[in-house]
């Protein structure tokens, strides 16, 4: 089988799941062609050659980073990022899989139905502000559920997404909920610390989004009360200042350390037993399920698709209000014994998850379009 994916930024270095999906799919003998641009994950310009260094995994993959540039949209202060077509488009494909909603992939997607009467199947990933958006502009709205109408198939990564999707117009049964994938295996050999001592971590960009701000104050009270206890951070720093008031103001603590970006987040997983999750909007979550796979608690954010993952105080802990995260951090200190039942639930509970099993879905449904 012959899959062309349109994605605007194919950035290797990181295991998304339009990453993973096409490694996954040349292990099993399927020959895929990506049309991409010339911007990485956090849209910067890149040369080829570090494209090249970050691709080695792939070796029958085919991957075009075409000619790329921003143009100014009508929707948003942001601009889109475009990239010209390669000829290989006008290549017979047995399968076009375009990536996101609100994209230029998702139009050129669109586009190669109506032109070429190709098979196409949509990647959703609409957060709530989109769709909330969306859903109150009409041309807006119309414009961009388009490509959702006229494809052969869709999928989302939950059912509240699905919902989503439906609301603008588009076709309840065409729709599918795919979950993320994450590698089980790999995670699910991470060690459970068993310490009777809090080892608390956060992992991920530091950023507004992010909601990092949620959990300063009662981490602050943690370290002030809890002497033997410690927090860690990990994560890329997106917006300079933001960063440097979080973290200015728990670094007075001699049990606080941010170790920066790190590419490889196990042995990260192995040091902690408890990781929080405080994000204000999510489309993957994926973290969530990297961190329930290696036996830890996760305290996150209340919010899909979240939810659909934690069942609350039996597989990890949900909140909606900062002053919880202290508390539930609190509850785990004085019941040890809980973060042991809790992180041998959640490992449990996040093997549903594993790449193994997702990839079948996605096998079957490129399998119901071309029938």
């Amino acid at each position: 089988m012959e899959i062309l994916h349109l994605i605007d930024a194919f950035d290797a270095r990181f295991e998304r799941d339009q990453i993973k999906l096409v490694e996954l799919l040349e292990k099993k003998g399927y020959h895929n062609t990506v049309i991409t641009s010339r911007y990485s994950s956090d849209w910067r310009f890149t040369k080829k050659a570090e494209f090249k260094s970050w691709e080695k995994r792939f070796s029958q993959t085919e991957i075009i980073h075409t000619p790329s540039f921003k143009i100014p949209t009508l929707f948003s202060s942001d601009p889109a990022h475009i990239y010209l077509p390669s000829r290989h488009i006008l290549h017979n494909f047995d399968i076009i899989h375009a990536y996101t909603f609100g994209t230029y992939s998702s139009l050129l997607g669109a586009t190669s139905k109506i032109i070429k009467k190709s098979k196409v199947i949509m990647r959703s990933d609409l957060s709530s502000a989109i769709y909330h958006k969306a859903k109150n502009a009409s041309f807006y709205r119309k414009m961009l559920i388009y490509p959702y109408k006229i494809a052969d198939a869709s999928y989302t990564f939950s059912r509240l997404e699905k919902k989503y999707l439906v609301n603008l117009g588009a076709n309840e049964n065409k729709i599918r909920v795919i979950p993320v994938g994450i590698d089980y295996r790999k995670f699910s050999e991470a060690t459970m610390n068993e310490d009777r001592f809090a080892s608390i971590g956060y992992v991920g960009r530091l950023c507004p989004q992010k909601g990092v701000h949620r959990i300063t104050v009662s981490l602050h009270k943690i370290l002030r009360e809890e002497k033997n206890s410690s927090v860690t951070f990990i994560g890329a720093i997106e917006d300079a200042k933001y960063a440097n008031e979080i973290l200015a103001f728990l670094k007075t603590y001699r049990n606080f350390k941010y170790l920066g970006y790190l590419s490889n987040v196990l042995p990260f997983y192995k040091m902690c037993n408890i990781i929080i999750v405080p994000s204000l909007l999510e489309t993957g979550a994926i973290t969530v399920l990297e961190a329930m796979a290696s036996g830890k608690v996760v305290i996150a954010s209340n919010i899909n698709p979240i939810n659909e993952y934690i069942q609350h105080e039996r597989t990890g802990f949900l909140f909606n209000e900062s002053k919880e995260v202290y508390l539930y951090i609190k509850k785990l200190i004085e019941n040890p014994n809980l973060i042991k039942e809790i992180g041998r639930r959640a490992r449990k509970e996040a093997a549903k998850y594993d790449w193994n099993l997702i990839i079948q879905k996605y096998e079957e449904m490129y399998r119901s379009v071309l029938k």
